[in-house]
C-alpha cells in the first residue's frame, strides 16, 4: 500500500484524538519502516523523573497478505534523548490484538478506545 498523503487525509487523522492516543504524524510520513505504512496512535500512559513509557496502536501488513492490529510500549529515557530526536527504546513489548487481512481506521480506533491491560 502507497501512503496516503494527502493533506485532506492527514488533516483529518490529526484531528482524531481517542482516549489520550493522538495520530503519530511524523513517523508516518517519514518513518520507512514497514510498522507505519498505515495510520498508528501513540499515547503517553507513563512518566517519571528519567523515563517516559508510550502505547502504540497499529496495523501491520505482512508479505504473505495477512495482517494484525498490534499495541506495543516501550519505555524512553528523557536523559538519553539527544537533539535529533533518536532514542534507545527499552522493555519494548508486542501484542496481537487481532488478526485481520484489511486495514480499517475504525476498527483501529476501537483498540484506543479500550483499557489498556
Amino acid at each position: 500500500m502507497a501512503r496516503n498523503v494527502k493533506p485532506e487525509y492527514l488533516r483529518k487523522l490529526i484531528a482524531i484524538e481517542r482516549n489520550g492516543y493522538k495520530f503519530d504524524l511524523a513517523n508516518y510520513l517519514h518513518n520507512p519502516a514497514f510498522g507505519y505504512e498505515y495510520p498508528s496512535f501513540k499515547k503517553m500512559i507513563a512518566e517519571d523523573e528519567y523515563t517516559m513509557t508510550f502505547r502504540r496502536v497499529f496495523y501491520f501488513k505482512y508479505y504473505g497478505g495477512d495482517g494484525a492490529y498490534k499495541a506495543e510500549t516501550f519505555t524512553v529515557n528523557k536523559s538519553k534523548t539527544d537533539k535529533s530526536g533518536w532514542t534507545i527504546c527499552q522493555n519494548c513489548h508486542e501484542i496481537t490484538l487481532e488478526e485481520s487481512k484489511r486495514f480499517n481506521l475504525n476498527k483501529l480506533l476501537t483498540f484506543c478506545d479500550e483499557q489498556e491491560g
